[in-house]
């Protein structure tokens, strides 16, 4: 029995590894979060020492992993991790900064990977500017989590604290400096230009210049994506190694799926809630959501690189759907 339980934990350990960004030293890290010596953390590293219950529960929170030595192996049953969200603003603050550290720790890691089928615009593209991020994050919080301070407020940049917008613009700096796959369908944009149109129609803009800004941001968001899938890069820079694939899709989505290598350690994430997201390493999961995504890219059509005609059409399709929301707003008194 305690012959097994050594494997359990040799495999539970070679999977935390695998999640952890290079430059972090593991003994160090698992020292620190479960007040051990240098020594004692050495020793379940060696496996000569088994974990107990709680400092597995710590370590799966901490390190973003599962323990599921038989689980996995029952059909039908999975474990998610998730950032439980209410209507506190603070609360939104640290799912924010746990995506975030997410996002870095896959940047950051040796070998990386992030396969994406965009049912909505993935959220990192919003966070070029501090209006649009402001804009989003406005909307998450008055309409989706309805935190009370803001529910009777108008749309005001100056109501998102300046760490917010930090946060989210270093998202998308680390994720920029990831290896990903996109597949977007035409319908990806619509959630955000209903979003748009809501704030409008129920009165949430100060003033219509404020949602023609917002409209205009998207137009430059769009445009930057363009460029950005053009040269095959995040950074926007042609010269650098291609990072970036960019599918255009026949297929709906119909929910946002994510699959991120880290190493040798597969996380599969799945929207929740609007904008939140649940993941799991759980092998059988992972698989089939792998299967899923790679099924999904052979019918999809590549936009990077050489296939201009086809990237300009889809790009002034984005746009045209941009221009009538605006004119709409525009044209109304």
């Amino acid at each position: 029995m305690e012959e097994n339980a050594k494997i359990i934990q040799e495999r539970f350990i070679q999977q935390i590894k695998s999640a952890l960004p290079t430059n972090v030293s593991f003994v160090d890290e698992l020292a620190d979060l479960l007040s051990l010596s240098t020594d004692s953390a050495y020793r379940r590293i060696r496996c000569e020492t088994l974990f107990n219950i709680a400092e597995i529960t710590l370590i799966c929170k901490h390190f973003k992993v599962s323990f599921e030595p038989e689980l996995q192996h029952l059909a039908n049953k999975v474990s998610f991790d998730y950032l439980k969200l209410d209507d506190k603003k603070d609360n939104f603050k640290l799912w924010l900064h746990a995506m975030g550290n997410d996002i870095k720790k896959i940047s950051t890691s040796s070998s990386n990977e992030i396969l994406y089928a965009a049912d909505d615009v993935p959220v990192w593209h919003h966070f070029f500017s501090d209006e649009m991020i402001s804009f989003k994050l406005f909307y998450w919080l008055k309409c989706i989590l309805c935190a009370p301070e803001f529910s009777e407020k108008l749309f005001d940049p100056k109501e998102i604290d300046q760490d917010l917008i930090t946060y989210a613009k270093d998202l998308l700096n680390n994720y920029n400096k990831t290896t990903s796959i996109e597949i977007w369908t035409e319908d990806t944009i619509n959630s955000t230009l209903k979003q748009i149109e809501y704030f409008w129609e129920s009165g949430f803009f100060k003033k219509q210049a404020d949602a023609l800004l917002i409209c205009d941001l998207l137009n430059d968001e769009i445009n930057q994506l363009q460029d950005k899938v053009a040269k095959g890069n995040k950074m926007g820079d042609a010269s650098k190694p291609d990072n970036f694939r960019f599918y255009k899709s026949e297929v709906m989505i119909g929910n946002n799926s994510i699959l991120a290598n880290i190493g040798t350690t597969k996380i599969a994430y799945v929207s929740n809630n609007t904008f939140n997201m649940m993941s799991t390493t759980n092998a059988d999961f992972v698989n089939e959501n792998e299967h899923w995504l790679k099924n999904l890219v052979k019918k999809s059509t590549l936009l990077s690189g050489i296939a201009e005609k086809q990237r300009n059409q889809f790009f002034r399709l984005m746009r045209d759907k941009i221009e009538r929301v605006r004119n709409r707003i525009g044209t109304e008194n």
